[in-house]
């Protein structure tokens, strides 16, 4: 139940995480003019990115769990195991009990792919959900490759009706390895989420990062992206992103700075010096705009 349970969540996190990709402007405070309006697209955009840092980042990337050295030690990606060899990923998907067909793959490169074909629906976890999920990677104890696929994938709760439903294709795939102390992986993710009115979202980009028992940092992280409000997005790095585990409650950066463009608009968002919060700052072409998502979600 606990490997089902783990599995659920990570491709919760991912998918439902790009399924929220409209923040409504009712989540904010009510603006009327231009320069009040500019603020309400930036601050959409950087909302719908701090949801896509914490799936992508601390529910699948970073949380370290192997033991070296007889203690908990700076370890291996949470899918780790599953690529071991082919008869692991079998045992390992045997725990998982899911409404889904379970196939195994051996690939020519060495890999193992893992998939769960939902196809048109069925009920797993008080969840019904569709389409394909495929788990593709390898490993030894020190590095490692994987990529976790969505083919025309829909996740709703199992009475939950959507007005405008909507299936994800896309992935997020990395490379990673182990020393003593640290980790470190480099990413790539693509996702579109396409709905059944014809309306489209993309989100696309790469990074790298580095991390230990207390955290990581993201050193480099470059995107670009659309929704349905016809905002168009860019952002990059501009001072490292700190994530502290330590900082429970906390679900974003405590540290560091990005830079964004959203509809030709330059901003810069400023996610404080460590404080274990999740307030963010947003700086906008001389407008200061300080964002307190306890405050949103409440």
């Amino acid at each position: 139940m606990k490997t089902k349970m783990k599995l659920l969540k990570i491709m919760s996190a991912l998918s439902l995480s790009v399924l929220l990709w409209s923040c409504t402007e009712e989540m904010l405070t009510p603006k009327t003019s231009n320069d009040n309006a500019e603020k309400t697209e930036t601050e959409r955009v950087v909302l719908l990115k701090t949801k896509l840092d914490y799936a992508a980042f601390n529910l699948i990337g970073t949380k370290f769990k192997t033991q070296v050295g007889g203690r908990s030690q700076a370890g291996v990606h949470r899918l780790s195991g599953l690529f071991k060899s082919k008869e692991e990923a079998g045992r390992i998907a045997e725990g998982w009990d899911t409404c889904a067909l379970v196939t195994i793959t051996e690939n020519t490169d060495g890999t193992y792919t893992v998939i769960l074909n939902f196809g048109d629906g069925c009920e797993d976890n008080g969840k019904f959900i569709t389409g394909v999920v495929a788990f593709t990677g390898s490993e030894t104890d020190t590095s490692g490759v994987f990529k976790i696929a969505f083919d025309k994938f829909s996740e709703r709760g199992a009475d939950e009706v959507v007005e405008d439903p909507s299936t994800v294709n896309g992935y997020y795939e990395a490379s990673w390895n182990i020393s003593l102390h640290n980790y470190e992986e480099r990413f790539s993710t693509a996702f579109e989420v396409n709905y059944k009115s014809g309306g489209k979202e993309t989100f696309a980009g790469e990074g790298e990062l580095i991390g230990d028992l207390d955290g990581f940092v993201v050193t480099k992280y470059n995107f670009i992206g659309s929704n349905l409000k016809g905002d168009k997005y860019a952002a990059a790095v501009v001072n490292p992103l700190v994530f502290d585990f330590s900082c429970k409650g906390t679900t974003i950066f405590t540290e560091g700075t990005e830079g964004f463009e959203v509809n030709e608009q330059k901003s810069a968002i400023d996610f404080g010096d460590g404080k274990c919060d999740n307030i963010f700052t947003i700086f906008l072409e001389g407008i200061t705009i300080i964002v307190d998502l306890d405050k949103l979600n409440s």
